[in-house]
């Protein structure tokens, strides 16, 4: 089909739904794909699970992805979660969800996901070209799109999607080269950070407890303008640092502080949530008055782990004291640890552990109607490669299937108005 040739750049979940979206709209599309299959993410997202959407509404979704949210809204009113489920319900591949509102495959295999969206892709008339990285664009007098350059040779094409990803899980084919394109364009690209991903600290006593879950903790980032509530959920201790739903919820904006300041930050870890300080304090007084002669290490380990009893003990200098012995100023102290421990975040654990990508491609570059580039006619983005990113918990994969569908279907109309203009 002469002059409505759509170039998709990026095999990933935006990338495969743009490229499904504007062949049904009936366009030719051709996707390149940088590794030797596509979808190589999508397969080890959810545990291999693949949590692929959520319950939450999309009022929900939106308040999810914070400062994001408003421009996120036309994507998700375009194609939200009703519609990603029954897409994948319609091609046989039903889906269940969890308590929490994640949304998986009913067979619990990412591998049936990405299967659905290749193959019905494919249906479409899509042409898939693996080992194919975009490494420039190919532009007309007037700043059109005419061509792409996957590798040797440009590509005839009047539309292009970049739906190339960010830098997380890099073995996985996710190396940035959709923003190097962006910015040989003069798109501007705000500079990513890790997010969803581990934290390393620099205090000893966390890293002695690598493998231990407090499962109701709270984080919360000691920064001007933070949040004083912080969030609450499960705290994984690792051999470096802190990782777990509740540390990946704060790590984006930690890594975020991280670049700009160029230090360290200091988040505040609560070992119980529905305790504060005053509260702890209440309760080692009571042991005081019932169990004098009981350690305070064999008290604490009533209310956590034991080993975690054991290391804020010795941090606050009770490891072997009774609690009848142990002077206020040493119970306030470790009534501080269990509520208020302060932790020195020194760096994330990186790009080869990150879930998801923090900045990209800038949105005030973008129509959030089309998510068209304003400079470049004919350019769209999708996906991971644009600066927004979303908690765990499918809201990061309803945004790929969002963008993507809405991007596919605005290059497709982009496309047919001018066709429709260049007819006498």
């Amino acid at each position: 089909m002469s002059g409505k040739r759509v170039a998709v750049a990026g095999g990933g979940a935006a990338g495969v739904m743009a490229a499904l979206s504007a062949a049904t709209a009936g366009c030719e599309v051709v996707l390149f794909e940088a590794m030797p299959s596509p979808g190589r993410k999508l397969l080890v997202t959810g545990g291999g699970r693949c949590n692929l959407t959520t319950t939450a509404s999309t009022v929900d979704i939106m308040q999810a992805f914070g400062r994001h949210g408003r421009f996120a809204a036309p994507a998700l009113d375009f194609y939200g979660t009703a519609e990603i489920r029954n897409f994948f319900a319609a091609a046989g591949v039903p889906t269940v969800s969890e308590a929490d509102g994640s949304v998986f495959p009913e067979s619990q295999r990412a591998g049936d996901i990405l299967r659905v969206l290749q193959e019905t892709a494919e249906a479409a008339g899509v042409t898939i070209l693996c080992n194919r990285k975009i490494s420039g664009v190919e532009l007309s007098a007037d700043g059109r799109v005419i061509g792409v350059s996957p590798g040797k040779g440009v590509v005839r094409c009047e539309a292009l999607v970049l739906a190339t990803g960010g830098c997380s899980y890099p073995a996985l084919g996710s190396d940035g080269s959709g923003w190097r394109v962006a910015r040989q364009l003069g798109v501007a690209v705000v500079r990513p950070t890790p997010s969803l991903v581990p934290l390393v600290v620099a205090e000893e006593w966390p890293t002695t407890l690598s493998g231990i879950v407090l499962p109701r903790a709270r984080l919360r980032l000691e920064a001007r303008r933070a949040s004083r509530t912080g969030v609450e959920g499960a705290l994984l201790f690792t051999h470096r640092g802190i990782s777990g739903p509740v540390t990946l919820a704060v790590s984006g904006e930690v890594a975020e502080r991280l670049e700009t300041s160029g230090g360290s930050v200091v988040l505040r870890l609560s070992i119980d949530a529905s305790r504060g300080v005053d509260s702890w304090l209440q309760l080692f007084e009571s042991w005081q008055r019932q169990w004098p002669q009981r350690l305070c290490r064999n008290l604490l380990s009533g209310e956590v782990t034991r080993r975690v009893a054991e290391v804020l003990c010795q941090t606050a200098g009770v490891a072997e004291a009774v609690v009848g012995q142990a002077g206020r100023s040493r119970l306030r102290e470790l009534a501080e640890l269990c509520a208020n421990a302060p932790l020195t975040v020194t760096a994330t654990e990186g790009w080869a552990r990150a879930i998801i990508t923090r900045g990209g491609i800038d949105r005030r570059e973008l129509d959030p109607q089309s998510l068209a580039v304003r400079r470049v006619s004919g350019l769209f983005c999708a996906g991971e490669c644009v600066d927004i990113d979303g908690p765990c918990g499918g809201y990061n994969l309803t945004w790929a299937f969002a963008s993507g569908a809405l991007a596919g279907h605005a290059a497709a109309a982009y496309l047919a108005k001018e066709a429709a203009s260049a007819k006498p």
